[in-house]
């Protein structure tokens, strides 16, 4: 009996679960079907009554919706780029430290940017990037996102060059295998699948971004998350709920279909740095 009731109180925890994740975009996949005036109650948005097409009509027309996607793919795939070469080497560097406290120092201080929310810093960098002539640019952008993700990406990577027994290199290196060739050719092979993880996850928080490109992208250079405002409009304009709703599905969508594709190697990249950590 302990044990049925405690299956059935995971099995509803689970339920409870998917249902805070599957039930949001049940709603925002609905609305985006209806017309604003139909946006009173849930039960008017669930229903089957008035649906159309016309918000994704005017999304794709008014919002300049392949532009901004141009644009989110850039960035997203171009900071992964620079997260990885920049942060993969940071981490070997930190875990082969000589010193406990030497590791401990700069973890910490790699780390403790993590401390300030980012708004505090968007307007620093937005004088900053102003000042060196890439205020608006993708490239402003770009490095706002290396500034955001680089710890996380760091601590991650930590965790899987830790996990890698120093005999391996010490034998490389005996084999006449240089500094740079133990890490590439040795270490990283080891790490690919957290490498894989770590990737996958600086793709979708680039993707999902938006106060970063809020104060730093152009008019030109918006993302996806900053173009559907848009269409909140103002006090005498209005919110266009429905277009909205529609614009935001479609935002969903491409990074929905990577996370499913992409979902066994973060699994099991994650996987691995927790059994070796």
């Amino acid at each position: 009996m302990r044990r049925r009731l405690s299956y059935g109180g995971r099995l509803a925890i689970l339920l409870g679960w998917l249902a805070v994740c599957v039930v949001p975009i049940l709603i925002l996949v609905m609305a985006s079907l209806k017309p604003t005036n139909l946006f009173q109650t849930i039960p008017e948005i669930l229903s089957f009554q008035g649906m159309t097409l016309e918000n994704y009509s005017r999304a794709l027309r008014g919002g300049n919706f392949f532009l901004y996607l141009r644009n989110s793919m850039i960035i997203s795939l171009s900071a992964l780029v620079v997260v990885l070469v920049v942060c993969t080497p940071m981490a070997y560097g930190i875990t082969r430290l000589p010193s406990i406290r030497q590791k401990n120092i700069v973890v910490f201080s790699v780390l403790s940017t993590r401390f300030l929310p980012y708004v505090v810093l968007a307007m620093p960098m937005f004088m900053l990037f102003r000042q060196l002539g890439i205020s608006g640019t993708l490239t402003g952008v770009i490095l706002a996102h290396l500034a955001m993700q680089m710890p996380m990406i760091v601590w991650l990577m930590l965790g899987f060059f830790s996990g890698i027994p120093l005999e391996v290199e010490e034998a490389a290196v005996i084999d006449g295998c240089s500094p740079f060739q133990t890490f590439w050719r040795i270490s990283l092979p080891m790490v690919l699948p957290g490498l894989n993880a770590s990737a996958i996850l600086a793709l979708i928080i680039s993707y999902n971004e938006f106060l970063f490109a809020f104060f730093l992208a152009g008019r030109n250079t918006q993302p996806l998350t900053v173009g559907i405002t848009r269409f909140v409009g103002g006090v005498d304009v209005g919110a266009q709920y429905g277009v909205v709703a529609a614009y935001g599905s479609l935002i969903i969508i491409p990074i929905i279909l990577f996370a499913l594709v992409a979902n066994r190697y973060i699994v099991s990249g994650l996987t691995q740095g927790a059994v070796k950590g």
